[in-house]
């Protein structure tokens, strides 16, 4: 599948359905709670069984929790 970024500020398919909205290129900081998710989430396991990790990140609306996750799943997906 091709992905190109159309007008705006989301990654579309060649069907023009979104993918997955970009963060914001304003998007700065939060290195501390960035840091927190990678460590939670690459953090090795000393089960058998490969559990399904969970975060809550919660505070109040427009204060970037969207643009938090957004940014981590850009590094994540980045160290592919």
């Amino acid at each position: 599948i091709n992905y190109h970024t159309s007008g705006g500020n989301r990654t579309t398919s060649d069907a023009a359905i979104p993918v997955k909205p970009n963060s914001s290129i304003r998007f700065t900081g939060r290195t501390n709670v960035l840091a927190k998710l990678r460590e939670h989430f690459m953090a090795e396991s000393n089960d058998k069984l490969r559990r399904r990790k969970f975060f809550l990140l919660y505070g109040m609306g427009g204060i970037g929790k969207t643009q938090i996750c957004l940014r981590f799943i850009e590094e994540m997906s980045d160290w592919d």
